[in-house]
């Protein structure tokens, strides 16, 4: 039951991994709210917005991902404390393998693109959540001595 909300999590990033969720539909549907907002940005305005919009969701989707796998590693693998290197590296390792998996799905979509590159932004996502958890459990450890 602990590891439910991770695989569900893994599911959302597998449906943001169609067609659906090409830049070319999110493009379409950015372009509309951008245009009650702010309808005199330029084209290239337009798509830094879109590309930055497009490449936070990769940091955050897979950050929320190394969360939840945190937090299903450290209920799977009990240790004394509130933080460990194990459970911080299992959640990682949880983050890359669906980075590249989500990678490899999207070679085989034809309106999407498979990027190391954005694996890495994936992984780079995890490392600061994963880094604001050591953060905060090892504080919290800290102070309950």
């Amino acid at each position: 039951m602990q590891w439910a909300p991770t695989l569900l999590w893994m599911g959302v990033i597998a449906s943001f991994s169609t067609d659906t969720f090409s830049a070319a539909h999110t493009g379409r549907i950015l372009r509309k709210i951008v245009d009650v907002i702010y309808p005199a940005m330029s084209s290239q305005g337009f798509e830094t917005l879109h590309f930055f919009i497009r490449k936070s969701a990769h940091f955050t989707v897979y950050g929320i991902l190394s969360w939840l796998a945190f937090f299903a590693w450290r209920f799977t693998v009990p240790a004394p404390r509130r933080w460990t290197f194990t459970w911080s590296g299992l959640a990682l390792a949880v983050t890359f393998f669906t980075g590249s998996l989500d990678e490899l799905h999207q070679s085989f979509i034809p309106s999407r693109t498979a990027s190391f590159r954005d694996v890495m932004l994936d992984v780079t996502g995890a490392l600061f959540f994963q880094a604001v958890i050591a953060i905060v459990l090892t504080r919290r450890d800290r102070e309950n001595l």
